[in-house]
């Protein structure tokens, strides 16, 4: 991970985002508040450039785009805009895959693979527009587990991609 500019704390920032994690854990999670964030007060918007897709996976990066989207806007804390706002939040979706997680051995030599497991990577970066500053550049992947005989490979995409978001807030908007 690489250290943010003008923290003057990481173990206050660390603190804090355990603290806010918590809180969203016992709240049930269901959709991400940043009301406590100290995000730099001159920044107020957000662009969210159509990620990037060095898959061959079709339009997994277009729905990250629309999931991060969607949770900034619910947030209410940055306005997310079109062209170039205040923050930028970019991304490289490097890796997807879809493998076999959990199997069920039924007689000798008989495999049966039960659950499948969806990862998606992808680089990211939140930017400071304003300052020409780079808040917060990493990689991280989302997971997404789905039952075989019940469920489809969209379903552990759509598990992955979630996953997926949920950290980029983490790592961007709210470690602030």
């Amino acid at each position: 991970m690489t250290r943010r500019s003008g923290r003057s704390s990481p173990e206050a920032a660390r603190t804090w985002l355990a603290a806010l994690l918590a809180a969203a854990l016992a709240a049930g999670c269901g959709v991400y508040t940043f009301s406590g964030s100290t995000l730099p007060g001159h920044l107020k918007t957000v662009d969210i450039p159509l990620f990037a897709n060095q898959t061959m996976e079709p339009a997994v990066a277009e729905q990250i785009t629309t999931e991060l989207t969607s949770q900034v806007l619910g947030a209410n804390l940055l306005r997310p805009v079109t062209g170039r706002g205040d923050a930028s939040i970019n991304g490289v979706v490097t890796g997807y895959s879809n493998a076999e997680y959990h199997y069920d051995i039924r007689r000798e030599r008989m495999v049966n693979v039960t659950e499948y497991m969806v990862s998606v990577t992808v680089t990211v970066e939140f930017a400071d527009n304003r300052k020409s500053d780079t808040l917060y550049k990493g990689t991280l992947t989302g997971q997404g587990i789905y039952a075989f005989a019940t469920e489809k490979e969209e379903d552990g995409r759509k598990r992955a991609v979630d996953d997926l978001v949920r950290q980029i807030l983490e790592h961007s908007v709210q470690s602030w």
